[in-house]
């Protein structure tokens, strides 16, 4: 990641003077002030050592000397010293005075996902915050007179990490606070975004519907897995059709942002994903699915849901519904020993896709996760195949992510499940639960829980799996260039990914961080420790950092 960048939006000075002695000219105060901020400030601000994020400082008041014996480039440049060492001090100490005064977001999605929450849920105490970094700016709609237009125009600037930060931020608020900011054409608006569209989702199914057995199955294992659906089980919130194509289109950005991306790959998915919200959701008001139907094996189907959805009385929406308590999948064990034995391939998989006639082959129903707090993710979770992640850089050249799309064997199964469980091929002494076969997957821990509780592979998909790591562990050894790895493309993957370091992922943002120690050069010559950035069909920012 690059420097802290620090913005000082205004600059002032006070003179305060002897009162028995005449006051110095005002000239002697502009001065310094002046040639401060035409130079020596901003070299003095480069140079801060800040930790990684975004820092937000309301106020910082701090007393200089002047000395009016000395040159006005020399006080300029003691003074601008004299503000970036104030500011460290005070980021480093985590306290400016007033409380609020001082606040840290880690990365764009996480202060994106707090402006969504806090104007949503009516909190402006940090207004100055979002306008200080940019997220608000003049010419947006008043966000206290119009929050819901105010965060459109905030997610419009920001398309790829609108659906993360959307999908934090409900968590945070509750659904029936956004729903209340934004109503019917809100959602549209926002589901116009998150496809790259700009048209609203399509409300019909599409022709050739209704979809096969696997994408049915594959619906299912979406919606079990969603963070967003149980949201949306628990709030009661009656919505019109129009509103349940725009949270299909969340909940596939959420748990399988590939096939978002190539709605042609799975063809009929989002109608499924706006069926199954339409039964979630609404209680004991919506009618009973037919008999038979894929519908009626929805986990936490029904009024209630999970009884870790309990909804809280108050708040209620616009439309007789109620606001959802934020939850979380459970998290996962956590990091094992490097090397233990490999266990069964697993991983995220489906559960009947229609009519039990049509659904003989269809891998067991996955079970619903009950939401548990998840842990404080800032630092980061332990591995020892940090260098996993690297393998990112060449997934275009094994044909990922089109090739898991269109392979027939795994139709049931979404994206991150493939990758996954490429991962444990690739490296045959990694666990289910480490966190960097979960991060290639672009799986938080609080979000895997149903991956890891998934049925086996079965052998169609795990011969479909091995040939997709064969072909991705040569595609690395061919850009390492190493004649060692010519005959032993797995030796290569065991090269880069066999390094300790802590990875942070969440929602939107995955963080991989290493010692400088561990550099080599190899891996940089061959372009696998380059930040990948935002990557569409992860679903999440991929970032590199070493220490």
């Amino acid at each position: 990641m690059s420097g802290p960048t620090v913005v000082i939006e205004r600059l002032s000075a006070t003179l305060r003077h002897d009162p028995g002695a005449p006051p110095p000219a005002t000239d002697r105060l502009r001065g310094p002030l002046r040639h401060a901020v035409a130079g020596p400030l901003e070299t003095a601000l480069r140079a801060l050592d800040l930790p990684p994020g975004h820092w937000c400082l309301a106020r910082l008041d701090l007393s200089l000397g002047l000395d009016l014996d000395r040159p006005v480039p020399a006080l300029a440049r003691d003074w601008s010293e004299a503000v970036a060492a104030a500011i460290e001090r005070t980021v480093r100490e985590g306290r400016a005075g007033a409380p609020g005064a001082l606040v840290h977001y880690r990365h764009d999605v996480e202060l994106l996902a707090d402006a969504v929450a806090g104007l949503a849920a009516g909190r402006r105490e940090r207004l100055w915050a979002w306008r200080q970094t940019g997220i608000l700016r003049p010419g947006d709609p008043a966000p206290q007179a119009s929050p819901g237009p105010a965060l459109l125009a905030a997610l419009e600037r920001h398309p790829e990490q609108a659906a993360a930060a959307v999908l934090r931020g409900a968590e945070q608020c509750g659904l029936a606070a956004l729903d209340r900011a934004w109503g019917r054409d809100g959602w549209q608006r926002l589901a116009a975004l998150v496809t790259g569209t700009g048209r609203p989702a399509p409300e019909e199914p599409p022709a050739g519907w209704p979809p096969d057995p696997e994408t049915r199955a594959l619906a299912r294992t979406l919606l079990a897995g969603s963070g967003l659906a149980r949201l949306i089980r628990a709030s009661r919130l009656r919505p019109a059709e129009p509103v349940l194509a725009a949270w299909a289109v969340l909940v596939l950005a959420e748990t399988d942002p590939a096939a978002l991306e190539r709605p042609a790959a799975r063809p009929g998915l989002r109608g499924l994903l706006a069926q199954g919200l339409r039964v979630l959701s609404g209680g004991a008001t919506r009618p009973e699915p037919e008999p038979g139907s894929w519908l009626r094996e929805l986990p936490g189907r029904g009024a209630g849901g999970n009884a870790g959805d309990a909804e809280p009385a108050g708040s209620a929406s616009a439309d007789g519904g109620a606001e959802a308590p934020p939850g979380r999948d459970a998290p996962p064990q956590g990091p094992p020993a490097a090397d233990p034995p490999r266990a069964d391939a697993g991983g995220s998989g489906p559960g009947p896709g229609g009519p039990a006639a049509g659904d003989t082959a269809a891998p067991a129903p996955v079970r619903p996760v009950p939401p548990e707090p998840a842990p404080d993710p800032a630092d980061g979770a332990a591995t020892g195949w940090a260098g996993l992640l690297f393998l990112l850089a060449t997934a275009p050249e094994a044909g990922l992510p089109d090739r898991a799309l269109d392979e027939p064997a795994l139709a049931a199964r979404p994206l991150p499940w493939a990758l996954h469980a490429a991962a444990r091929a690739l490296v045959p002494g990694i666990v289910p639960g480490d966190p960097a076969a979960l991060a290639l997957a672009g799986l938080a821990p609080d979000r895997a829980a149903a991956l890891l509780r998934a049925p086996a592979a079965t052998p169609r998909e795990q011969d479909a799996v091995d040939a997709l790591a064969a072909d991705w562990a040569r595609a690395t050894a061919a850009r390492l260039g190493d004649e060692r790895y010519a005959q032993d493309p797995f030796g290569a993957v065991l090269a880069v990914a066999r390094r300790p370091g802590r990875i942070t992922a969440e929602t939107g943002w995955i963080e991989a961080v290493l010692a400088v120690a561990d550099t080599d050069p190899a891996l940089r010559r061959a372009g696998l420790d380059l930040d990948p950035g935002w990557l569409g069909w992860l679903g999440a920012v991929v970032r590199y950092r070493y220490v």
